[in-house]
């Protein structure tokens, strides 16, 4: 059989299945096996494999929960505004209205559904779910600024969280070796992340913080 550096005769077509034929069967081995490869998990600094939540693309701080209380107004027919928390029910209680579940919802939902609630009785009025105290919250301690408690109202990564303490004291802070404490499923979990990495632009992948974790920055140790 001619190779495929012999010259083409005129009006010769040249075919996938001809053009795999000529090629080595390592070759083909490896062409096959490169379409075949899965990619990764995203990882974060320091190597630990994306945990469930932070950094998934369905993860969002901005569910409403129990103890969060949210300002309902409508743009005309503002007797119907009011300012409530939520139950430990998840539930609002509201007027001309039954109960409405507004735990695991987005401001958003929980507006939309009371835009529907609401229509016999206003018709096409605005009305507008706003967020205006969050239970949620995370802690911050070890070699930054303003140690505590911070409120947990948005999506954050946790070099975001640092900053919301005052951020890290230059001269103390160990950042290569930054730990999360986190309650998944009643077990205790710690992860590492290298702060310095991030810093430094050399890893992309964010890690988002979660309600009630805890943030701590160790300090450097010195030898004397």
């Amino acid at each position: 059989m001619n190779t495929m550096n012999n010259k083409l005769r005129p009006g010769t077509k040249i075919t996938i299945a001809s053009l795999l034929l000529a090629l080595p069967f390592t070759a083909l081995l490896l062409l096959l096996a490169g379409g075949c490869q899965t990619s990764r998990p995203p990882v974060y600094a320091g190597g630990l494999p994306v945990p469930p939540g932070p950094g998934a693309a369905n993860y969002s701080t901005n569910l409403l929960e129990q103890g969060d209380t949210v300002s309902i107004t409508f743009q005309y027919s503002t007797n119907f505004d009011v300012v409530q928390k939520i139950g430990l029910d998840g539930e609002l209680n509201l007027e001309s209205i039954s109960p409405v579940k507004a735990a695991g919802k987005t401001p958003q939902q929980l507006q939309d559904e009371l835009a529907h609630l609401y229509k016999p009785q206003i018709r096409d009025d605005v009305v507008t779910v706003k967020l205006v105290s969050a239970v949620s919250a995370l802690y911050v301690s070890g070699a930054v600024f303003r140690p505590g408690k911070i409120a947990l109202e948005r999506p954050m990564t946790i070099l975001e969280g640092i900053m919301e303490a005052g951020g890290f004291d230059p001269n103390r802070a160990k950042l290569s070796d930054v730990t999360v404490l986190r309650i998944e499923n009643g077990i205790q979990h710690v992860y590492h992340v290298n702060l310095k990495q991030i810093l430094r632009g050399e890893n992309g992948s964010p890690f988002y913080l979660r309600p009630f974790d805890v943030v701590y920055v160790p300090t450097k140790t010195f030898n004397f």
